[in-house]
């Protein structure tokens, strides 16, 4: 894989639309930010930490080591399940994608210029 797009592609029905949205989402809100495929995934890339975003089955995965934006999802996505870094979020939870855009304009406020 060696384009975001390439890996976009691969997908089909929600798994492609999940991942449409967030890309187009972060190419047209920050498209200073480095977009590569790192990890496997679509990864856009800052001086200390990263967001990544992933789909499987039935849900998508949002990725960061940003500590703080992760423990803040927690307290507004109550359906969602937590790991060491990410969010997953069942397609069928619609109303979780502007709070992960909103999530996304916090780090990048943060660490856009860290």
């Amino acid at each position: 894989m060696k384009t975001v797009d390439e890996f976009v592609a691969q997908y089909v029905g929600e798994q492609n639309a999940w991942l449409t949205t967030f890309v187009e989402f972060m190419r047209e809100s920050y498209p200073e930010v480095p977009e590569t495929i790192a990890y496997q995934k679509p990864t856009y890339k800052f001086p200390k930490t990263h967001i990544a975003f992933s789909v499987a089955k039935n849900h998508f995965t949002f990725h960061t080591p940003d500590v703080e934006s992760i423990e803040e999802l927690k307290s507004i996505l109550p359906l969602a399940k937590f790991g060491k870094g990410s969010a997953k979020v069942k397609f069928v939870d619609k109303s979780a994608q502007p709070v992960l855009m909103s999530v996304i304009d916090s780090i990048v406020e943060r660490h856009a210029e860290s």
